[in-house]
């Protein structure tokens, strides 16, 4: 309507007559936030798996300071072999009994840890779980 039709002028109407805007009324908890509050649930529950794979440094063996944690991955998993890495022993596998899995850590993404000397430049690595692919029954 024109804005010369005072009845029509939103300005123009008595204040006693308006109408209040209702209040908006609570609504109950949707899709999204279900889906928000179970993500956060599963992000505290990461963050706390996390934390507890921190371990206290451990001592160098050659110069005696402290070593920082670190993890060993790999695409397709870490295996150590056993002997001189040559071409045939990369096509043709050097046995199992020569070959052993490093990564024994993790469900999904496979690690090992790992301890790293920043000083001596040297890596150590707790191999008392560790077991060759003849032992593990592995490709058996």
């Amino acid at each position: 309507m024109a804005f010369w039709k005072k009845s029509a002028d939103p300005w123009d109407i008595d204040p006693d007559e308006r109408r209040l805007a209702s209040e908006p009324a609570e609504k109950a908890p949707g899709l999204l936030d279900t889906l928000r509050g179970d993500w956060d649930a599963m992000r505290a529950e990461w963050q706390e798996t996390r934390e507890s794979l921190k371990l206290p440094p451990e001592k160098c063996p050659w110069c005696g300071k402290d070593m920082e944690q670190g993890f060993l991955m790999g695409g397709r998993g870490v295996a150590w072999h056993r002997g001189i890495p040559t071409g045939k022993a990369r096509w043709l596998s050097p046995g199992r009994e020569n070959i052993m899995r490093v990564d024994t850590e993790g469900d999904i993404l496979r690690y090992h840890t790992a301890w790293y000397c920043p000083d001596c430049k040297k890596m150590t690595v707790d191999t008392a779980d560790l077991r060759t692919l003849a032992e593990d029954g592995f490709f058996s």
